[in-house]
């Protein structure tokens, strides 16, 4: 019995030493013990921490985060990055909608992506995003010195962004050319934007045209206020003068002037943001940077006109001619994660590198915009104007005001969009809207106290 045991502990020890050597990449030192863990874990490398990266973005080798994160596990040999992507259509909605359900089935998230900070903030409202604060302080790192906008809800910091979006305003230079009218400067007014809506509108196309979202009732509330919707003490500022200005300016653009695509014919037509310019049947377009990449998809966008850029148009009355809105993508590190460091490490990277990937100007202060600018779009000259685009988006008198955010932000501007309907469809006073719009900001208010 003794020989027979020992036989088949010799047996055992040998199939161990084999399947060890076979799953080993060739390292001899690596002992039978471990055999299991690189069984459980084929695709990670040896010594490698392995996180999970969760995103709306499409998982093809073409998608620029996917190229990013591919060249960021290129790049060390400390963590292994699993790109999960739950959606292929880059919906991000539907993509927390998924994260959020495997969230609450027990998934441990470590790093996930969201396509703003205000769906970022309503994750860490529930509880379910670390925060960062303790990891900067480690790094000895001001956040704020770092970045043009960390996502922050009170205190806390939750995310940071992978790119700066900022308002501006982009011409199609033909019509532009052909209206005779000079690229406008810094300091031009949402009245002057009128006058060159009705000056370019010609030829069958609008001067103009304005989305269905809640940033287009009143620009001026997300470029030149804290927050569009509420006062630093959370009550509706609807009494502010730029509203009644901005719904006044859209019905007369509209109705008077004929100068933008009616109200109805928008909402029915379901448009992209971005397609009645590309296809030339609105000359400008007041809109976050996004567009100037977009820009470039001809498959989608198909266009052969340059187009050139000015800073985002100021109230009639305010004495801060550069003030903008900065916006981006967030990332985030899961409350669950056991690998928060290496999560942290990772979003650090990327919203320093994956710019270089995704052509997008990062929120990261370190980088030289104009330098990848000029970089990113050298071979896309015909499409877009480098210069014009550099001077509007690195304006040294560019500043963001003081802004704050709520994680139930997206529920007011959904009530922001409804008013600007009814004002638009129903020809209802701005008052009775105004009316509506404060009863119904303030049950919300309420409800998240």
């Amino acid at each position: 019995m003794k020989k027979t045991s020992l036989l088949l502990t010799c047996l055992l020890l040998i199939l161990s030493i084999t399947a060890c050597g076979s799953n080993s990449g060739g390292n001899d030192n690596k002992s039978a013990t471990n055999a299991p863990a690189a069984n459980e874990k084929k695709e990670q490398p040896a010594g490698k921490e392995k996180i999970k990266f969760y995103t709306f973005k499409a998982s093809k080798p073409e998608e620029p985060i996917y190229q990013a994160v591919q060249a960021y596990n290129e790049s060390q040999d400390k963590v292994e990055v699993e790109y999960v992507s739950l959606v292929q259509n880059s919906d991000s909605t539907d993509f927390m909608k998924k994260l959020d359900i495997l969230i609450g089935s027990g998934e441990v998230v470590d790093v996930f992506m969201t396509g703003n900070e205000e769906e970022l903030l309503e994750r860490a409202s529930r509880g379910v995003v670390e925060p960062l604060n303790s990891f900067f302080e480690q790094e000895n790192v001001k956040p704020e010195d770092e970045y043009n906008k960390v996502v922050k809800l009170d205190s806390n910091i939750y995310g940071l962004l992978t790119s700066s979006t900022q308002w501006f305003t982009v011409f199609n230079r033909d019509h532009l050319e052909k209206a005779g009218l000079e690229l406008p400067e810094m300091g031009w007014t949402w009245d002057d934007f009128r006058e060159y809506a009705k000056k370019l509108t010609m030829d069958g196309h609008y001067g103009t045209y304005f989305h269905t979202w809640g940033e287009y009732a009143n620009i001026i509330a997300y470029t030149e206020r804290p927050n569009p919707q509420l006062d630093a003490n959370l009550n509706p500022i609807f009494d502010d003068p730029s509203f009644k200005y901005f719904f006044e300016l859209r019905r007369v653009m509209e109705q008077e002037d004929k100068s933008a695509e009616p109200y109805a014919d928008v909402l029915a037509s379901n448009y992209h943001v971005l397609q009645q310019f590309f296809a030339g049947n609105a000359s400008m377009l007041a809109v976050p940077s996004y567009a100037v990449r977009a820009g470039l998809n001809l498959e989608k966008f198909p266009h052969d006109f340059q187009m050139v850029y000015a800073p985002v148009p100021r109230s009639v009355d305010s004495n801060d001619i550069g003030m903008t809105n900065i916006s981006g993508a967030g990332v985030a590190i899961g409350a669950k994660s056991e690998h928060k460091q290496a999560a942290y490490d990772f979003i650090r990277w990327v919203t320093k590198e994956a710019s270089k990937y995704s052509k997008d100007i990062p929120s990261y202060k370190g980088a030289d915009g104009e330098a990848l600018i000029k970089e990113f779009f050298k071979d896309n000259t015909d499409l877009i104007d480098t210069e014009s685009l550099a001077n509007t988006l690195f304006d040294p008198r560019n500043k963001m005001p003081d802004s704050f955010s709520v994680p139930y932000g997206s529920e007011l501007k959904t009530i922001v969009e409804n008013g600007m309907s009814s004002y638009m469809l129903d020809n209802r006073s701005f008052d009775e809207v105004k009316a509506m719009m404060t009863e119904e900001v303030k049950k919300v208010v309420d409800a998240n106290k």
